[in-house]
């Protein structure tokens, strides 16, 4: 098998999934390429979630948990596991999703054959709060693969999607990654926290897309399975106030990561435009349409 000597690290920040976890833990423990280590961190999960990584880790020795000493958020987080890693390729993984046993096999064989590759990514099916599928990402859509970093950052500007934040990498290439902590009233929203972290793979190197049917199973929460609420959401000012400073926000900080993966000031020169005008004009505009909507119809309150 392609790669089959080579160690994955798999990443997981849990908070309070109790509901999912096991599902992902099983998912993951089931993957036909088995030599991974998977690295749990659990930032103060209070539900009963540790119970169940304690359990898995019990009966799995590449299993390995950590439990924070105090909450430090998804972003430090998702550092924290990247430090720990150990293999060759490393994978962050969500712990309410599902993954085709195919996988982890696939994405390593997508990177030993494109040795210019520092992403492996996959066709994509959401599924819901029950696990039925609700939609499939388009492959042609979301694939970053280019010859030179500007045709990779374009296509992600243009088109931009965050799931292949969860592919696999090459470790190495991507250990000075970071992940953006937001300004202000968006301090402790991890919205589009991923994106920064996207430009800095695409600047380093290729993204390289694997297989043809879905092999993560990205799952979208609803109602109270969702732990991390927008700000102000039902308030028109500060809600939108707090949105446009989250984009502009959005949007620096992945130039600056741009600057730090080695892009050079053309470069950051050459997407700034498409970058604030597709990240920053353009949702602001469609979320001032939207805030004046629920306004208009009083689901939310002026101030």
């Amino acid at each position: 098998m392609t790669g089959a000597n080579e160690m994955v690290s798999i990443g997981m920040p849990v908070y309070n999934d109790k509901a999912f976890l096991p599902a992902a833990l099983d998912s993951l423990r089931n993957q036909i390429y088995q030599n991974f280590e998977l690295i749990i961190s659990d930032d103060c999960s209070t539900d009963g979630s540790a119970d169940i990584c304690l359990q898995a880790q019990q009966m799995d020795k590449r299993v390995k948990y950590v439990r924070q000493p105090q909450n430090i958020g998804i972003s430090r987080n998702m550092e924290f596991l990247l430090k720990q890693a150990t293999g060759k390729y490393f994978m962050w993984a969500a712990n309410d999703d599902r993954w085709h046993p195919d996988f982890i096999q696939e994405l390593v064989g997508g990177l030993e054959k494109n040795p210019n590759a520092i992403a492996a990514f996959c066709n994509v099916t959401e599924i819901d709060d029950d696990g039925n599928e609700t939609k499939t990402h388009d492959a042609e859509l979301i694939n970053y693969s280019g010859a030179k970093p500007e045709i990779r950052l374009k296509k992600l500007i243009k088109v931009f999607y965050d799931g292949f934040g969860y592919g696999l990498f090459v470790k190495d290439k991507i250990k000075n990654v970071r992940f953006p902590v937001w300004w202000w009233f968006n301090k402790k929203c991890p919205y589009d926290n991923i994106y920064p972290t996207l430009c800095y793979y695409l600047t380093k190197g290729d993204y390289v897309s694997c297989g043809s049917a879905p092999l993560w199973f990205n799952r979208i929460k609803t109602g109270t399975n969702i732990h991390h609420k927008v700000p102000f959401q039902n308030n028109f000012l500060r809600g939108y106030f707090a949105f446009v400073l989250r984009t502009f926000n959005l949007a620096c900080v992945s130039l600056h990561e741009v600057k730090r993966a080695g892009g050079s000031p053309y470069l950051i020169f050459k997407i700034s435009f498409p970058m604030f005008y597709h990240w920053f004009l353009k949702p602001a505009y469609y979320e001032l349409i939207d805030y004046s909507k629920r306004l208009y119809r009083r689901q939310i309150k002026f101030w």
